[in-house]
């Protein structure tokens, strides 16, 4: 008896699916640190083809071009930090009506957001030093509203001085990350391992008695 073969239409489109989500997630993976650590411009389409290990045209055929690629990259990077300064200023941050108690907050948070993300400071410093559309992308999309926030503390006459906001936004950003985008040289100067836990929290404390210190005598 003559038995008619079944087809599974949507199998092969399923296997299709997951193999190109498996080779974007391979880009996206191998050029984050390539951007981050060589630049955009020092990073090529076919050395990040190779890395991965894809197909040549393989990029090009799932981003379009090399730019949408990194946009893509800085999401992965920036995106899970905004969500977490989302959530603290609807959250705990707007449970505290103190301006000292919420930059407290964002100060150890930040710590902790570093440590656990340290790509955030080799990627923010690459792009930081000059302007591009790339830059542009980050301020619009992620430290724009940050330095938002801060501002809006600032309102509450925090800071008397408007100064102080402008360098104490910068001090923030590099106290924070600069020790845990450069673990492997604390490890080699220090003998220390800038991502363990106990020390994230005591870098923490230490930068909330250094940040604050300018604001009791103001305030």
């Amino acid at each position: 008896m003559y038995s008619q073969a079944q087809h599974h239409p949507g199998k092969p489109k399923r296997k299709e699916q997951s193999r190109t989500r498996l080779a974007k997630a391979k880009m996206i993976s191998v050029a984050t640190p390539m951007f981050a650590e060589k630049g955009y411009g020092a990073t090529s389409i076919s050395e990040i083809e190779i890395k991965a290990n894809v197909k040549r045209g393989m990029l090009v055929y799932h981003f379009k071009t090399k730019r949408n690629l990194w946009m893509e990259v800085a999401d992965r990077v920036f995106a899970p930090v905004a969500k977490r300064w989302e959530e603290k200023s609807q959250g705990s941050l707007a449970q505290h009506k103190s301006p000292k108690e919420k930059v407290e907050i964002l100060i150890r948070d930040y710590v902790r957001t570093a440590a656990q993300f340290p790509e955030i400071g080799r990627f923010y410093n690459k792009e930081s030093s000059e302007a591009s559309w790339r830059l542009e992308y980050l301020v619009t999309n992620y430290l724009k509203p940050e330095k938002n926030y801060l501002e809006q503390i600032n309102a509450e006459t925090l800071w008397q001085d408007p100064r102080d906001l402008f360098h104490w936004y910068y001090i923030l950003y590099s106290s924070c990350s600069a020790i845990f985008s450069s673990a492997p040289e604390c490890r080699l100067q220090f003998g220390i391992n800038c991502l363990d836990k106990e020390i994230i929290e005591y870098h923490a404390d230490i930068l909330v008695d250094l940040l604050l210190s300018k604001m009791r005598k103001t305030s």
